[in-house]
């Protein structure tokens, strides 16, 4: 039997490592002066397998979880990737360029709509003329958001 001490010169390694290993229960605690040096040995060499096999903790991490984190954000990535080949993934900004520049065209155009109706529909004779040319006139600025032409949006 022997103490922590005796265990850690055993097994070449600091008195506070030998510690810390008894306080994490990689090493089985005993009383004072009652550890096995050949159990503590094979504890040791466990815990060491296990770091070099990369499925040990090391402090908070864990590189087995690590690894698999990783893993996981790269096939993610490539998923992404493959989704906006395919045309199903887009980004954000280039859409919200894209409606704003088509909002700001019909803007223009609906605010442009009494400067252009305003001599054709003096020169009306009926209510129901007038009409007709303003509906029309706002058909043709609403028209634009219905299908997004790119040569359009990048004027």
């Amino acid at each position: 039997m022997a103490t922590q001490h005796e265990v850690a010169k055993h097994l070449g390694i600091s008195h506070k490592m030998v510690s810390d290993m008894v306080a994490m229960g990689q090493i089985d605690k005993q009383p004072r002066g009652q550890y096995d040096l050949d159990k503590c040995r094979e504890q040791y060499i466990s815990k060491l397998r296990e770091q070099a096999a990369g499925r040990a903790a090391a402090g908070d991490l864990d590189l087995a979880e690590e690894r698999a984190r990783l893993a996981k954000e790269q096939a993610d990535a490539k998923e992404m990737e493959n989704a906006t080949a395919r045309g199903e993934l887009v980004y954000i900004e280039e859409v919200a360029t894209t409606i704003e520049k088509q909002f700001t065209k019909v803007r223009t155009k609906l605010l442009g709509i009494p400067t252009k109706v305003a001599p054709e529909a003096h020169a009306c004779a009926t209510v129901k003329e007038v009409q007709a040319i303003i509906e029309q006139s706002i058909i043709e600025a609403l028209n634009d958001l219905v299908g997004i032409d790119e040569r359009d949006a990048e004027e």
